[in-house]
């Protein structure tokens, strides 16, 4: 991975490690202002701005499937892409029924691995 590396005076900063590419670019640019400019990064001012540019920073997309489908759409509007698909949740798992109950079968040996 990409590490952000800033002095103690906060007057200088470098990437170390693999060139970040279009993946990685912005996420590591927000760390570099979080680390260079600390106090400004938290004002209401920055974040104000960085929210405008990047409405879903700070908030997790995994497992929130309405922020992860905005923020598709947003991103193909923006880039004049095709829609993205529409993303389905699976239906709430169905409540346990009653099964059938088994048959005993002969005794076979267990095996613990395949042969």
């Amino acid at each position: 991975g990409t590490e952000v590396v800033v002095d103690q005076q906060k007057t200088i900063s470098a990437l170390l490690g693999a060139s970040p590419g279009a993946s990685t670019a912005a996420p590591i640019t927000l760390n570099v202002l979080k680390q260079m400019f600390p106090q400004q990064f938290n004002s209401p001012e920055w974040q104000s701005r960085i929210h405008a540019i990047v409405p879903s920073y700070g908030q997790k997309l995994n497992g929130n499937v309405a922020l992860t489908q905005q923020v598709w759409d947003d991103t193909a509007a923006t880039l004049q892409l095709t829609k993205p698909p529409v993303i389905q949740m699976p239906a709430a798992a169905p409540t346990a029924t009653a099964k059938p109950a088994e048959t005993p079968r002969e005794a076979s040996p267990q095996h613990d691995m395949a042969l």
